[in-house]
């Protein structure tokens, strides 16, 4: 039986154009292209940044911005 070798993904490799990407790509097809860790670290990474901070909240991948 072979095992099938997984390479770790890295959000902090990507542009954050790119990283919006996977976040849309993600969502809007309906198929999952980022396992659920992915996805999370995709947010993290672009949250970090703040960059596309109001259309990952409009996604509902961010909490609400405190008043």
């Amino acid at each position: 039986m072979t095992q099938k070798k997984r390479e770790n993904f890295n959000a902090g490799d990507f542009s954050s154009r790119k990283l919006m990407e996977l976040v849309v790509s993600d969502r809007d097809n309906g198929r999952s292209t980022l396992d659920q860790d992915a996805l999370n670290a995709v947010v993290l990474e672009l949250a970090s940044r703040r960059h596309y901070l109001r259309e990952l909240r409009d996604r509902g991948l961010l909490a609400p911005r405190a008043s």
